[in-house]
């Protein structure tokens, strides 16, 4: 019985504690909203650095629960006017929280895909340095003589426009002028299809296996590549000054690499059995955006994310 009071007042004298704790920690009311000394710890901690050092000083306390006052206020006040029971505030509160998942569906697979990639990096792709040593020794023409080509080219998207546009340039019209009109590389559109100057590795396989067999002045048949189906015509080639090994072999290394990753991305998009019908991309609704495509740009840009 001794044991059985004792227990009863054990757990009375708890629960005083924890309620003084409670009202303790409460720094102040608002209604029925309340300010604990948690939030505010929590609120200091995530306002901006520059104000820190002013926040944790009384003076800067005292103020910044008294702007937590007035926000629970209006916040209370606006409960009371019903305003969180208007249709348009719950729509408002719908779509914020939809954009919260797919923001959230968006986190999760960007990180998914970051941490494999990471992954297929250090195991599948990673050049070793007896690859890097045999492509130098093989390419090394192209580092202790490296030249820089300009060029111009016109970019369309079907046989039909490519045809069209060959046979203008064969009849005669300016290559700029034809590239102002047809190209879908908008950026170099506006300077007569002009690229470069770049070395070799820079663009894309199929246009440089075409670009640096041309004589200057040549005009090329016409050649497809990721980006579409291609005119290219070479202006000028330009001898650079001999790469050091060290920097060129730090390029292999991403050369080799990217390889590397195309061919495992090719080779798991069979493994999936991937399919595209791109013919559907002309049910998407334009964006508003007249860039077409800049294949120097977009070349980078794949690289970065493969990379």
């Amino acid at each position: 019985m001794k044991y059985f009071k004792l227990s009863i007042l054990l757990v009375c004298g708890l629960v005083i504690l924890a309620s003084c704790k409670e009202k303790k920690d409460v720094v102040a009311k608002v209604g029925n909203e309340s300010i604990t000394v948690e939030e505010v710890s929590d609120r200091i901690m995530a306002a901006p650095p520059a104000y820190q050092a002013y926040i944790n000083t009384d003076p800067g306390k005292k103020q910044f629960v008294d702007l937590l006052v007035r926000e629970k206020l209006i916040l209370e006040s606006a409960k009371q006017a019903g305003i969180n029971k208007r249709e348009e505030f719950k729509t408002d509160l719908k779509n914020f929280k939809d954009e919260q998942k797919k923001q959230l569906k968006d986190y999760e697979e960007g990180l998914l895909i970051e941490m494999y990639i990471k992954e297929v990096k250090e195991n599948l792709i990673s050049a070793s340095d007896k690859e890097i040593d045999k492509y130098y020794e093989l390419h090394k023409e192209d580092f202790t003589h490296p030249t820089a080509v300009i060029a111009k080219h016109i970019l369309v998207s079907t046989k039909e426009e490519a045809d069209i546009a060959y046979d203008r340039i064969k009849k005669g019209e300016p290559f700029d002028k034809v590239a102002k009109e047809m190209s879908n590389d908008k950026v170099s559109a506006q300077r007569g299809g002009q690229i470069g100057p770049f070395r070799k590795g820079e663009l894309v396989k199929e246009f440089e296996d075409v670009v640096f067999n041309l004589k200057d002045g040549e005009i090329s048949e016409i050649v497809e590549t990721p980006f579409g189906l291609h005119i290219i015509t070479k202006i000028s080639e330009e001898k650079l000054q001999p790469i050091p090994e060290d920097v060129a072999k730090a390029e292999i290394k991403s050369i080799i690499e990217k390889t590397k990753f195309d061919k495992w991305f090719d080779d798991m998009k069979k493994k999936l059995n991937v399919n595209v019908d791109y013919s559907k991309l002309d049910n998407i609704r334009d964006a508003g955006f007249d860039d077409g495509i800049n294949i120097t740009q977009g070349e980078t840009e794949l690289e970065d994310f493969a990379n």
